[in-house]
């Protein structure tokens, strides 16, 4: 065994694993300055992705560094505040510092090789104008320091995407969290993350959460058809069902979120 290895065994030894919040996809537990997650036929891609990220100098990225002793990944721990979903919602100032950061993320894995790759939900290499995303790029997969967005995790369902699929799953799981909510506040939340981003219509935005989380409740699926662990976790918190009956909600307000943001 080399030296390293047994300082990393010690150092694991030195420090009990903490439970950390979520994890409805896969769990994670806190060790030290580590935090260790299952892994899939998808982490060599995903750790990849991270390390190309974290040696371009994205901030907010944890760094892989392989598998421990029991399989899992180990990768950097993310300190921050992560906003409990449904409790609390996210200031204009974190929307707006999460779609900057979004954005610079963006403009950074464009240069990732996009050739083919086995990510969660499919193998291949990315197609004309696109590029990795997060693809649960939500509150609950980031931690802030104050108004600043200081951290992103659960990448394990990135893969190829277009940049608006990212935008419009945040979208979801942010302003339109509560479909049946005022349309002028649902309006205002599209404008301060459209607008933080650069070059984003608003509406367009809008329109293209149907598309996003309607394929994303498609891959849930075939993911639960497969066997997938994770993606059968979340059918016991009776997805993507739940998700297909807010999203019809919304829908069916389209043109009256439309209107608001006419209006303002």
């Amino acid at each position: 065994m080399l030296e390293d290895e047994r300082d990393d065994e010690l150092h694991d030894e030195l420090h009990e694993e903490v439970v950390l919040p979520g994890g409805n996809v896969g769990g994670a537990v806190r060790v030290g300055a580590t935090v260790r997650r299952p892994t899939g036929p998808w982490t060599p891609a995903v750790h990849e992705l991270l390390g190309f990220l974290a040696d371009e100098g994205l901030a907010g990225v944890p760094r892989p560094h392989g598998v421990d002793d029991r399989g899992r990944e180990v990768l950097d721990y993310l300190p921050g505040e992560v906003v409990p979903v449904g409790r609390v919602e996210l200031t204009d100032a974190q929307l707006a510092s999460a779609a900057r950061w979004l954005r610079d993320y963006h403009r950074v894995v464009a240069g990732f090789p996009r050739s083919s790759r086995r990510w969660r939900f499919v193998e291949r290499a990315l197609g004309p104008g696109e590029i990795v995303c997060h693809h649960d790029f939500a509150m609950y997969n980031l931690v802030f320091d104050g108004d600043a967005l200081a951290g992103v995790f659960d990448w394990d369902t990135a893969g190829p995407g277009v940049p608006l699929d990212d935008l419009a799953m945040f979208a979801w799981v942010s302003p339109l969290l509560f479909p049946d909510a005022d349309a002028a506040r649902l309006a205002h939340g599209l404008r301060v993350i459209a607008d933080a981003y650069g070059g984003v219509d608003p509406e367009t935005l809008l329109r293209h959460v149907e598309r996003r989380v309607t394929d994303s409740a498609d891959r849930i699926t075939a993911g639960q058809r497969a066997g997938d662990a994770g993606m059968l976790r979340l059918g016991e918190r009776d997805e993507p069902a739940s998700t297909l009956r807010r999203l019809r909600l919304l829908v069916a307000r389209t043109d009256e979120i439309v209107a608001a943001l006419a209006r303002g």
